[in-house]
């Protein structure tokens, strides 16, 4: 079986791959962060959730393309 990726899962996948490198960065800042700076909270850390919102939303859209395109197939 071929795998169906549509023009708009391709974009998916290129907004979760920035989308990835923006969370790493920003966990890499939040590490060094509290290494100096303990007992003060994360500037950022509200970018960070948003992040990791917007990582599971685009996650989650891009399988249920998946799943619709793809679970056709292999019913037949």
């Amino acid at each position: 079986m071929t795998e169906i990726i549509t023009s708009e899962m391709e974009e998916i996948r290129r907004l979760i791959v920035e989308t990835v490198a923006k969370r790493n960065a920003l966990k890499l800042a939040m590490q060094e962060w509290y290494e100096n700076n303990s007992g003060k909270r994360f500037g950022q850390m509200t970018d960070l959730i948003t992040v990791d919102s917007t990582l599971s939303e685009l996650d989650s859209h891009y399988k249920r393309l998946w799943d619709y395109h793809n679970s056709k197939s292999r019913a037949s």
